[in-house]
């Protein structure tokens, strides 16, 4: 039979090697393997190639796999659970076990032994998964601080949990590995920033030690009339930021908008610097200097010395 493991399927579709191996030709597992019908999750679990490996169907997986009395799916694995913003990696799934139960690391899988304080797990479909204030604070303890702070931007403007929330997770840590290195992304969050763009310009012109541009202005006409609203604006110095996505505008219509865009704003007396991830990211000086120039400039001829 074609799909002699259906049967043998777990209701959310995984298939474990032990049952396979008991109730089926291990000939005819390593056959579906290698023809692509079957692949592999984690270590001795599989899924049929036409059933979908949602977040939380991955999450079972790596939770079995660590064959751990009480394992919960943590940090990045129960981040994509939750929808939480992660960096583009290598892909690996995180498990936290009691302390006692600590096991190697491996390709695939990371274990990991913080404690879990009451009401830092909850159950999706049954599945143990890290809270959000408990997984946010697990990344921000092992993540560089970038995707870091990111995670915590979007999820803070999401409205996934509060700041606070991840404050208290952190102290209940009372010390040890990555307390400081999760503080300190704290401290880089506003929840405001709709891109890791926009949060690693923010980061930038902070670590020069400028003034942080208002993020998300909306800029009006002289009527009063909703205009543009910029990814970051010195108002004052009418300086408005605009960072690309990594992907460069292709459709006519974006084009188009964003020239219109960029007039409007001229015509109120607004000057719009554009940036990209090479700018931001990799030669952040000249960002800085670029902006800071500008806002200088601007500021002379806005407010001139009396």
């Amino acid at each position: 039979m074609d799909d002699w493991w259906k049967p043998l399927l777990e209701p959310d579709g995984l298939l474990l090697r032990e049952r396979a191996l008991a109730e089926a030709d291990p000939d005819a597992l390593h056959v579906a393997l290698r023809s692509g019908r079957l692949r592999r999750v984690q270590r001795g679990v599989y899924l049929p190639r036409t059933v979908e490996a949602t977040p939380l169907t991955v999450a079972r997986a790596a939770i079995l796999s660590s064959a751990v009395p009480y394992a919960v799916a943590s940090h990045d694995t129960a981040a994509r659970v939750h929808g939480i913003a992660l960096p583009e990696a290598a892909r690996r799934e995180h498990v936290t076990v009691p302390g006692d139960a600590r096991k190697r690391d491996r390709a695939d899988l990371v274990f990991h032994t913080r404690a879990l304080e009451l009401g830092e797990v909850e159950l999706r479909q049954g599945i143990p998964v890290t809270t959000v204030p408990r997984t946010l604070a697990d990344l921000a303890a092992r993540l560089a601080r970038l995707p870091a702070v990111w995670a915590l931007d979007d999820a803070f403007r999401r409205g996934l949990c509060t700041p606070q929330q991840v404050q208290r997770a952190v102290a209940n840590w009372r010390g040890g590995s990555g307390c400081v290195q999760a503080r300190t992304a704290l401290a880089g969050a506003d929840g405001r920033a709709e891109t890791i763009l926009a949060t690693a310009a923010r980061l930038a012109l902070a670590d020069a030690g400028l003034p942080l541009p208002r993020t998300q202005f909306e800029v009006l006409d002289g009527a009063g009339r909703f205009l543009a609203r910029l990814d970051g604006a010195f108002p004052e110095e009418r300086v408005g930021l605009a960072f690309d996505r990594r992907s460069v505008h292709t459709a006519q219509e974006v084009l188009y908008r964003d020239r219109a865009r960029q007039n409007d704003l001229m015509e109120l007396g607004w000057v719009l610097l554009r940036f990209t991830w090479w700018d931001v990211v990799e030669q952040p000086g000249r960002f800085v200097d670029a902006v800071s120039r500008t806002v200088a400039r601007r500021r002379a001829t806005v407010h001139p010395a009396r």
